[in-house]
């Protein structure tokens, strides 16, 4: 696989890993749920980043106009807002319960907790520049004190935000290649099953990896919470209601957001020239 598709898969995991949210019972808690949490905001512009890593991955390099309106409008219409949150929110209907809803609100409408949201939204908006964002990041990292690289790390962990970020990576991956076989049977790509297999065989060096970026990303994500506030972020993430949210918003944003790039992928080989990717 490319490199520029690797960047790609790199950037569809990094949407929403901050945010946790869940709900049992009615669809208008998961979308309050949602919206508070910051998930919401930050699905809806994934299309952008990935419109990008398409160019950059497409056979030869550069496209002709006609073959770049076309990718676009395959981006656009495979992670369209509306069908990313119908697919986050049907998973989280099913997977929390009203208990942690309600743990979960209480959260999310403290201070603190708006403060967090605030400033995870702003992040999502403004990492389309993934070597800026690493040398900002690395940068507010190293000037971190003892406690702060302490609090961050303990973010990073309890978050799941590296372990998040290779699986959304391994199956938004698997998801593109499988879409491009269904859409070009005769294709030599191998199994989806032979490539998971490959993929998952190299996930704790993923997870080892992305443990970096990921303190990186929070360091500069959480550059004007105080270390106070974020020592409350790691409380309620640690907590009962937390873990059991995080996971079931890892599997919320998993499932939504392969979908989407099986989508992508079977619509890909309309656009001539970028089925080698």
């Amino acid at each position: 696989m490319k490199p520029n598709l690797r960047n790609l898969m790199a950037c569809l995991a990094m949407v929403g890993l901050h945010a946790l949210a869940a709900a049992e019972v009615p669809a208008a808690t998961a979308e309050a749920l949602m919206r508070k949490s910051g998930v919401w905001a930050q699905l809806g512009d994934v299309a952008t980043p990935v419109k990008a890593g398409l160019v950059q991955s497409a056979t030869g390099g550069a496209l002709s106009p006609e073959e770049s309106h076309r990718l676009d409008l395959v981006a656009d219409a495979a992670f369209a807002p509306d069908r990313l949150r119908e697919a986050v929110m049907q998973v989280l209907s099913r997977s929390a319960t009203v208990a942690h809803s309600a743990d979960a609100l209480k959260w999310y409408d403290s201070a603190t907790g708006r403060q967090i949201t605030a400033q995870e939204e702003a992040f999502s908006t403004h990492f389309t520049d993934m070597d800026q964002v690493i040398a900002d990041g690395n940068k507010a990292l190293a000037q971190a004190s003892v406690k702060r690289q302490s609090l961050l790390s303990q973010t990073v962990q309890a978050s799941r935000m590296a372990e998040s970020m290779a699986t959304l990576q391994i199956n938004t991956t698997v998801a593109v290649m499988q879409g491009l076989a269904n859409a070009v049977p005769n294709s030599a790509m191998p199994p989806a099953a032979q490539m998971r297999k490959a993929l998952e065989a190299q996930r704790p060096h993923m997870v080892a990896a992305s443990v970096g970026l990921a303190l990186s990303m929070s360091a500069l994500t959480y550059q004007s919470v105080s270390d106070n506030a974020l020592a409350q972020y790691v409380k309620f993430l640690t907590s009962k209601s937390g873990v059991a949210l995080t996971a079931a918003m890892e599997e919320a944003l998993d499932a939504s957001l392969s979908q989407a790039a099986q989508r992508l992928g079977s619509g890909i080989p309309v656009a001539p020239g970028t089925t080698s990717l």
